[in-house]
């Protein structure tokens, strides 16, 4: 016996219903996946670019230009090492004066000249005043390397300090934490072999 018209029900089947909720989740799913990807991004782009925290590129176009400026204007170098080295350079006001770069490579603050040399950090540091700057705060590994003027690498610095005429620094970077997701990739960057022009040459 067919039912009047008037009688029946309007609506879905389980079968359409099963297939809107899939549909609805696939598109969800796909929204949730897009928000992520643009928060990571926007993490590792603009929150790391803020002025709290330089971006790894611009710390390591100043490290670079620091160290290149004081080594060519260096007329002595002094206590030369892997990870530091002293440069005799000219004093604002006249003279000289002597300027360290020290690479903390420890996961704690280590005081140097009466500096706090940030965990691993590269600072440049007045002997005299006990001023500093950290020209890069978030580094995995820094080395000055040192050599003679025939570009032969010195891998002993103190008894060859005389012969050093050319020095370089390499390091390599990371910001962000692993566990959120904003670990950038690892930055690397490396000076030019940087002659000491004002440093006499001694056999």
């Amino acid at each position: 016996m067919n039912l009047p018209s008037s009688s029946r029900r309007a609506g879905f089947t389980l079968s359409e219903l099963m297939i809107g909720v899939s549909l609805s989740l696939i598109v969800m799913t796909a929204v949730l996946a897009s928000y992520v990807f643009v928060a990571r991004t926007y993490a590792r782009t603009v929150a790391f670019g803020s002025a709290n925290q330089p971006t790894l590129e611009a710390q390591g176009r100043r490290t670079l230009a620091y160290f290149a400026q004081d080594v060519q204007l260096s007329s002595a170098l002094g206590n030369p090492t892997a990870s530091s080295v002293t440069l005799t350079v000219p004093g604002s006001l006249g003279g000289t004066k002597e300027v360290s770069y020290y690479f903390n490579g420890t996961a704690s603050p280590v005081t140097v000249n009466g500096y706090a040399v940030p965990a691993m950090s590269l600072a440049r540091i007045d002997v005299t005043t006990g001023a500093g700057l950290t020209l890069h705060s978030t580094l995995l590994t820094c080395v000055f390397s040192y050599y003679d003027s025939t570009n032969n690498p010195y891998t002993t610095y103190v008894s060859h300090l005389p012969g050093i005429k050319q020095m370089s620094v390499a390091f390599t970077a990371q910001s962000g934490t692993a566990t959120n997701g904003t670990l950038t990739r690892i930055y690397k960057i490396a000076s030019p072999r940087l002659a000491l022009r004002n440093k006499a040459l001694l056999p």
